[in-house]
């Protein structure tokens, strides 16, 4: 009794620490920054706007402020679809009769909708603004509120209007919040009451996990196939060098110098002899090209063309050729290139003559005409650096082919062993293959780092639009689509140091909102690699493996405590989109790693054979809260599986649902204080204020609402129908990696399809040991991951799907990729054995495939 006696004095005391710093939270007033102006508007129901603002008209905008900290009120003004070349807008802010704000705008910088503010000293009690524009003819509007009405009244030349303008003023309140405080201090009184049920803390060892022995016999076997394994690297590299990386190395970069205008000028006799005069103002240079046009149906078969380049400011010939008649191809450039690349060249004049042959005179063969004269581009440099790039990439191949043989095969080391290896090996080819912003919105996930990593080192915000950089990373070239230019970067970069670290205001566009658990490891690599001085390259690069290692630990602590279905979270974890995903900013490497770990915590709990530990219990508790900041709780549901703890665990069925009460209350109640106020503006949304915006942000549109379907639920049955017929076969290739980067790297249907076998294998039991799953289990467990794959369509249907779209969009198959621990464990077959344990086996397959997907990627990156 003494034991028991003593814990629940710990207990005690710690509900009244909770209670206490609930208090005390509550006590200490926090300052609040509220909003108005802008309720119920946004950029889909907005349809009228005030009378253009042009010379002589006046919009008055009289407001009684809410609290005397406001500073600042903007207005969202309407182009009209003008394009103003002079003119000027301007805001008057009164305190009565007496001016306390100005703001001037030149209307040439209002090319779209945009807030236009006006700053405010001091605060008055009742604020009037005064909008003016002396455009003629033609001016500006601001936008009206379609669905509610807001403080404030609006006057155009002396005549209140009927509706109120969008306009949005800020300001800031001292308040004492209650609800999170408590709310929190439930929490921790819960993760209290949970290590409580289970006994409290103890000590204990945990028995290591061992390697298995190590085979003494058939060391030729062994050997050849290490060597099978280093032949077939060497092969699939050959093959890429010889197919791809050849020819890529042999082009050149290029830069439009003078562009087509649509027009051409065919060869004629009057047109033999032509001069062009260019300027391409590149630092690099290593020759010009002229584009040429060849009519329909006209074939060039005899004649030349004399080219030669003079570079005036050097006065030398740099180039001097011939092109026979079968170089001409329609829409390409002829290149002229330089006897000698030249470098800084950035002031360099030159002057292309041009001198065609009688054969090729009214042949059909015209020149692309610009602006200036002909249509010329310039090329830059050879991309001759590929060669070494893929080699250092080969001998990194060999390198980590011959390390996997030898864990897994020589030495039989633990598979979670293997695993890691596997995983941060596996992450280096992904970090320089798949460049930075080639992930999906890699771009604003690199914005939302960097914000975090000046909070760390000590920088004012800019607001949400900028962003302080250093001078470097602000110039950073990396493009989301595949080019040569990317690896170059890379090449090039990869040991830079920082050249001009001065902070400079930089335009960010990122509208992802995380929370900094989910960018501490990016945001930690960004702060290290500013704080030693490394370039932009070194900097990205190392954020990136950062995120990819965080993840990794998750997943392999997750296994090491599995039960069973380690080769399933092995195959997981190194499927192409998991690599892709978290060897990169986005922050589906910390939800992928919790989730894999809160799952295998789960699958030990219930089919472990030892008894629950408080150790344990808190590892679960704080899973389960962290559960519900994934995906916005989309993976709530998985909170419920707790619940198939079995009694024993816990020593007595009261202990049990104590226990699972704690780890189901949880992250309930932390969904109800994160995630309640989203789902009541998806339910209170109507058709007036639903809006959703296309793919690319270029337009917003009226979503579906809850209503809508209230109304008509039989259309609800029709959407999700359509969403599992039409999609399936998406979000099947989609878990695993089909497509890559924005869905431009295409691989092949064999990656897909040998990863799916090899989940299916995983799943299987051998003959000598089976796992036992009851009926009951496996509902449950499938029940829980489909209610997240619903929460996961519904939240995509009332936030991303627009209105008339048959079926949800926006949802890719890796958004159910930290399901399939649990999915798989409920649906391994009962009836089909494996005679004995493949597990390296397939291991050394999903290598394989993953050297496949190497392959894939590789050929369509350097496709020229």
């Amino acid at each position: 009794m003494k034991k028991l006696d003593k814990k629940t004095t710990y207990l005690a005391g710690w509900i009244v620490l909770c209670l206490l710093a609930a208090l005390l939270r509550i006590a200490v007033p926090v300052e609040q920054q509220r909003s108005l102006g802008l309720e119920g508007a946004n950029q889909a129901n907005l349809k009228s706007a005030s009378g253009e603002l042009t010379e002589g008209r006046e919009l008055e905008f009289e407001l009684e402020l809410p609290s005397d900290t406001a500073e600042r009120i903007g207005f969202f003004f309407r182009a009209n679809d003008h394009e103003y070349k002079e003119g000027t807008l301007t805001l008057l802010a009164f305190d009565g009769e007496t001016q306390i704000g100005r703001t001037d705008m030149e209307l040439a910088g209002l090319t779209e909708d945009q807030f236009v503010f006006v700053d405010f000293s001091p605060c008055p009690g009742t604020l009037t603004v005064r909008i003016r524009c002396d455009a003629v003819g033609q001016g500006p509007s601001v936008w009206l509120n379609e669905t509610t009405v807001t403080a404030g009244q609006a006057y155009l030349d002396g005549e209140a209007l009927d509706k109120s303008l969008v306009y949005n003023l800020t300001y800031t309140v001292q308040a004492h919040p209650y609800a999170m405080p408590l709310l929190w201090s439930a929490i921790f009184m819960l993760g209290g009451v949970g290590v409580f049920s289970v006994g409290g803390f103890s000590r204990r060892s945990r028995l290591r996990e061992a390697a298995l022995p190590r085979r003494k016999g058939n060391r030729l076997r062994l050997l050849a196939g290490l060597g099978c394994a280093v032949l077939a690297v060497a092969l699939i590299f050959f093959y890429l060098y010889d197919t791809k990386i050849r020819i890529a190395q042999n082009t050149t970069e290029r830069e439009t110098v003078l562009a087509s205008d649509g027009g051409t000028m065919p060869v004629t006799e009057e047109t033999a002899s032509i001069s062009q005069i260019v300027r391409p103002g590149q630092d690099s240079l290593t020759g010009l090209g002229v584009r040429f046009y060849v009519e329909g149906g006209a074939e060039l078969t005899e004649g030349s063309m004399h080219a030669a380049v003079t570079d005036l400011t050097l006065g030398e010939t740099v180039c001097e050729t011939e092109v026979g008649a079968e170089s001409f191809l329609s829409g390409e450039y002829v290149g002229l290139l330089f006897h000698e690349s030249q470098q800084g060249a950035a002031e360099h004049v030159y002057r292309i003559d041009l001198t065609f042959s009688p054969e090729l005179w009214d042949s059909g063969l015209a020149l692309m005409t610009s602006e200036e004269g002909v249509c010329v581009t310039a090329y830059l440099y050879f991309n001759i650096f590929l060669k070494k790039f893929f080699f250092f990439l080969f001998l990194g191949a060999e390198a980590f082919a011959c390390l996997f043989w030898y864990l897994t095969f020589v030495r039989r080391a633990k598979l979670t062993t293997v695993f890691l290896v596997t995983v941060l090996s596996l992450g280096l080819f992904y970090n320089v293959l798949l460049t930075p912003q080639m992930a999906p919105d890699e771009a604003k996930h690199i914005d939302m780092a960097y914000r975090y990593s000046n909070e760390l080192l000590g920088y004012e915000s800019l607001g949400d639009t900028a962003c302080l950089m250093r001078a470097d990373d602000a110039a950073m070239e990396f493009t989301s689509s595949p080019s040569i230019r990317n690896y170059r970067n890379i090449y090039y970069g990869l040991f830079s140091m920082v050249q001009d670290d001065r902070m400079v205001e930089a335009e960010v566009n990122s509208n992802i909102e995380g929370s900094f658990l989910f960018y501490a490891p990016a945001a930690l690599g960004m702060s290290l690699a500013r704080l030693l001085g490394l370039g932009t390259v070194p900097m990205l690069l190392l954020a990136r493996y950062l995120n990819l290692t965080v993840f990794a630990l998750l997943a392999w602590a997750g296994m090491r405590r599995l039960p069973f279905g380690q080769m399933t979270l092995f195959v997981l974890a190194v499927l192409p989109v998991n690599m892709q995903q978290c060897t990169s900013f986005s922050h589906d490497a910390l939800t992928h790693g919790i989730l894999f770990f809160y799952a295998c915590l789960c699958l030990e709990a219930i089919y472990g054979k030892e008894r629950m530990t408080g150790q344990r219990m808190a590892l679960l508790e704080l899973s389960a809260l962290f559960l519900l900041y994934c995906k916005s709780g989309s993976y709530a549901p998985l909170c419920l599986l707790p619940l198939l703890i079995p009694a024993e665990s816990s020593g007595s069925r009261r202990r049990k649902w104590a226990a699972a009460g704690v780890l189901t209350g949880i992250p309930l109640l932390a969904f109800l204080g994160k995630q309640a106020s989203t789902v009541a503006g998806i339910v209170s949304t109507t058709a007036a204020t639903s809006v959703v915006s296309t793919g690319d942000g270029s337009a917003y549109l009226t979503g579906y609402t809850v209503g809508y379907f209230l109304n008509d639920p039989l259309e609800f049955v029709y959407m999700m129908a359509n969403t599992f017929f039409d999609k399936i076969g998406f979000y099947l290739e989609s878990l695993v990696g089909y497509q890559l980067g924005w869905v431009e790297i295409e691989t092949s249907m064999l990656v897909v399809m040998l990863f799916w076998f090899l989940l299916f294998l995983t799943a299987l039991d051998t003959q000598e040991r089976r796992v036992i799953i009851g009926g009951a289990n496996r509902f449950w467990m499938a029940f829980l991951c489909l209610g997240s794959i619903g929460m996961i369509l519904l939240g995509m249907l009332f936030q991303w799907t627009p209105m008339g779209h048959v079926s949800v969009e926006g949802v890719q198959g890796r958004y159910f990729l930290p399901l399939m621990p649990v999915l798989l464990a409920a649906a391994r077959p009962k009836g089909i054995l494996l005679a004995r344990r493949i597990d390296r086996g397939i291991a050394a397959a999903a290598v394989s495939g993953q050297l496949l997907t190497v392959m894939y990627v590789i050929r369509q990156v350097t496709t020229v």
